[in-house]
């Protein structure tokens, strides 16, 4: 496949000769119709103070509560409808949910890993995305900030960042209530009361809750998993504000939230089947495992993935909690304007698993305390603004405590002795014979399950890392002479963390010993694919035995400063164009999880007790124009970028352990644009966006081994682009309102994402490729035209395209793919109310 790069150079030009156009096109504007409907202005807190999104110097996409309303936008994942650029997945929970803007974003399934895409709730930064998918309660406003955002939001943020905006107390008395049914059994409830308490205070409380059927049917295979479905929706939420004002320059918000889930997620589907297949289906069939004859071809899974056949004979269990409570003082001083955000969050999972995604039981992942993750989180942000003479200067700090501790607890399956005997001998098998399932009974003299004990064997560890950050932060914007403005920011970050790791087995690592002591197995030629199987599988780093016992104290401390400068001319009142610089950096941490070292003591068992990896820095570059035109009936807005990563962490999942590389050099460069036309047909109005990001990898560094090869085929590497990094993406929207009598209401809204094909694979293995796909959604509606009532239908993938949310190795299932799905066809109805 050959890309096209669009030179640096020539993206300047165009952004040139757009802004020339503009200025000398203002004239055409003027003549347009009085009548005709003109844009609602935009105020975004992009630089941390109210500005029309037109006259903030960087890329911003914002929605507004009707936009995310008509989009069926509650959480961060379904945001992507409307968003070009962005794509949000999720894998073994829901509560792993990573972000990626421009083809940036980092892979979430290993807890010490921090997103690059950082999410701020009503001002209060969340250091993992998962907490913002759920459902976020009534959106004010949710605020896409592209590129490098580290100056003014919390820490990291080295990607962008997506900033959501609840509804406030209102001091006027007003009810709310919307009641849902779908497909897939989907039924919804929320309400919300707002209105004043007394004389200087007002309040809001929201409550929501959502059950829905799975999008997977189970096969359960050998049990004991009794759910014959999964990926459901079981979940409620709470949030209440208060606000006080005591005068017109003071007030003070405190937000409550309670959210909790009791789900079964998250599944995976086979896409390529390895080799080895055969032996789990016929183990499957295996009377002595409570199998029966002839069901070996029950136990097949299907290759068409997207029939949603999953397997899985472990429960699939998450229980989720999600609470926090911050306050929001706000006081206008005359000469500046003093915020301070204060804020306490604890977030909560507890999950089971069936690792291996079969129905046979390979591996055990139970749903208790040996596998939780809990992230407490306290952090203070204060910022004092204000405007002398041409200056509106910003000058603050931000502290962060966060306390993460994280256990995992993996254990052999019923049939992990038979399953690694099997697949061992028939790697040397000739065809025609069968393989030796006795294999390591023969080796050790122990019967089947006595080697490796159920239940035992394996791995129980807990990590406890903690991380304190410092920020004092500084942003100017200089009105040099009329229309000039020159923005400068800088930002001193100071990052302490320390990560104690344990590391458990159970059984001393005794089933690993006993094949290492077998004088079989120490026969064997060490190159055979028998012995390394054996010995691969059998010493896999959950029961690798020199990790038991072992115990690390790790520790990291290191400074930062980062900064950005921006220069924008406004050509006329509506028109403006910028031209910006920016640096990023993600401090670096731990991997939370096992690994080996390539050589040492033990060979390729040694393991790797230093798991840190470095800090990611950007430098980022852009240019950009922001018009209004057709007199204020159009707004276009485009920019160029390039954007260069050094030391990108990268989370990689092998199929047996994962390992965090840092890729020396990656660039993410292109065009976007978005626009929005309040047309000239009353009602009626369009929006649409187009993202062009080149984001490759220039220099593996040392992670290139983690990559899988560039083949010579059609199957390759779309030229080492970066996963989840799709050359094209758009949106497309259209919303007509039309009064049909005095009472009644026509509501109308169709929207669609496109994304050209990307890997979804950390390795960019060709078989991980999804291909390029749309989405299309719509929303059609009866109401009243105050919005006192309203009755809608919907849909939400309306051509039902099966795609992969993000592809992955099997675990301990050579050459084999899995992959977690997106969502298929969702529609339903839904009733809403208010007074």
């Amino acid at each position: 496949m050959t890309i096209r790069r669009v030179p640096l150079r020539q993206g300047v030009a165009l952004a040139l000769a757009i802004s020339g156009a503009i200025a000398a096109g203002s004239g055409w504007a003027q003549q347009q119709a009085a009548s005709q409907p003109v844009l609602t202005e935009i105020i975004v807190t992009a630089q941390k103070r109210e500005q029309n999104i037109q006259d903030v110097p960087i890329s911003v996409i914002a929605l507004s509560a009707q936009q995310l309303k008509e989009g069926g936008v509650t959480d961060i994942k379904n945001l992507q409808a409307l968003t070009p650029g962005l794509t949000v997945t999720s894998t073994t929970s829901e509560n792993v949910t990573t972000a990626r803007i421009r083809g940036i974003g980092t892979v979430g399934d290993n807890p010490g890993l921090e997103s690059s895409v950082g999410v701020v709730i009503d001002g209060v930064y969340r250091p993992r995305n998962g907490v913002g998918f759920g459902n976020l309660g009534e959106i004010e406003q949710i605020e896409i900030l592209e590129g490098p955002q580290g100056e003014l939001f919390g820490k990291n943020n080295d990607a962008g960042v997506i900033s959501i905006v609840t509804k406030r107390p209102s001091t006027t008395f007003g009810v709310t209530a919307e009641v849902t049914g779908g497909n897939y059994n989907d039924r919804e409830i929320n309400a919300s009361v707002t209105g004043p308490l007394g004389d200087i205070s007002a309040a809001r409380f929201y409550a929501g809750y959502q059950k829905r059927d799975g999008f997977l049917n189970i096969n359960t295979g050998l049990g004991p998993n009794t759910d014959n479905r999964a990926d459901d929706r079981n979940m409620y939420t709470m949030r209440g504000q208060y606000l006080v004002t005591p005068s017109d320059t003071v007030n003070f918000l405190v937000i409550g939230d309670y959210s909790k889930r009791n789900e079964f997620c998250c599944g995976a589907v086979q896409v390529a089947a390895g080799p080895f297949a055969p032996i789990a289906n016929f183990l499957a069939g295996f009377p002595p495992l409570g199998g029966k004859p002839g069901a070996v071809a029950e136990a097949i899974p299907p290759l068409s993935p997207f029939s949603r056949q999953a397997y899985a004979n472990q429960p699939l269990p998450q229980r989720i909690r999600d609470v926090g409570i911050s306050g929001e003082l706000n006081w206008d001083l005359g000469f500046a304007k003093f915020t301070s955000i204060t804020a306490w969050r604890d977030n909560t999972i507890v999950s089971g698993n069936d690792v291996d995604y079969t129905g046979l039981d390979i591996l055990q992942q139970p749903a208790n305390e040996g596998n939780q993750t809990d992230f407490k989180q306290a952090s203070e942000e204060m910022r004092l603004a204000g405007k002398s003479g041409p200056l509106d200067w910003l000058v603050g700090g931000f502290f962060s405590s966060e306390i993460l501790t994280s256990n995992t607890a993996i254990y052999a399956g019923n049939a992990w002795d038979l399953y690694v005997g099997g697949l061992a001998s028939a790697s040397v098998t000739p065809p025609g014979q069968n393989p030796n399932f006795l294999l390591i009974p023969g080796f050790t003299g122990q019967p089947p399950g006595h080697t490796f004990i159920p239940g035992v064997s394996g791995e129980a560890d807990f990590y406890h890392q903690t991380s304190k950050s410092y920020a004092f932060f500084t942003n100017e914007t200089y009105n040099i002479m009329q229309g000039l403005d020159l923005t400068a920011g800088l930002r001193y970050t100071s990052e302490k963390k320390t990560a104690d790791s344990n590391y458990v087995n159970p059984d001393g690592g005794s089933g690993c010993g006993r094949l290492l002591a077998s004088p079989g197995v120490r026969g064997l030629n060490p190159a055979s694919p028998e012995y390394l199987f054996l010995v691969g599988y059998g010493c896999a780093t959950l029961f690798n035995p020199f990790f038991g016992g072992q115990s690390t104290a790790q520790s990291l401390s290191e400074g930062n400063v980062s900064g950005t400068v921006k220069l924008s001319y406004r050509f006329t009142d509506d028109a403006m164009a910028y031209v910006s610089w920016a640096n990023g950096y993600k401090a670096g941490g731990f991997n939370l999880a096992r690994t080996t070292a390539a050589t040492g003591p033990f060979g390729a068992l040694t393991p790797n007790f230093d798991t840190s990896f470095p800090r990611e820095t950007v430098q980022s570059y852009e240019i950009g124009v922001k018009s209004m035109l057709a007199d204020r009936t159009l707004r276009l807005n485009a920019s160029v970028f390039d954007q260069k990563y050094t030391n990108f962490q990268l989370n990689t999942y092998t199929g047996i352990q994962f390992v965090v590389s840092s890729i020396r050099k990656v660039e993410s460069k292109g065009a976007e644009f978005d626009t929005t036309w309040a047309t000239p047909i009353s009602g009626l109005s369009l929006s649409g966006g187009v993202t062009y990001a080149f984001t490759n990898i220039t220099d593996f560094g040392g992670s290139l081994p983690l990559f899988a090869p560039n083949l010579a085929t059609s199957l390759s590497r779309l030229n080492n682009r970066l996963s989840f990094a799709p050359l094209w993406s758009g949106v497309a929207a259209a919303t007509y309102t039309v009064g049909i009598s005095s009472s009644l209401e026509f509501h109308a809204n169709v929207n669609e994402k496109y994304n050209s094909s990307y890997n979804t694979g950390s390795d960019l293995d060709p078989r991980k490729l999804q291909g390029a796909y749309g989405l299309l959604n719509a929303r059609l509606g009866l109401g009243s035209p105050d919005g006192k009532w309203a009755v809608e239908i919907w849909g939400a993938n309306l051509a039902n395209k099966g795609y992969y949310q993000v592809a992955f190795d099997a675990p301990i299932q050579y050459n084999q793919i899995d992959a977690f799905l997106a969502d298929p066809r969702t529609f339903g109805i839904t009733a809403r109310t208010k007074f």
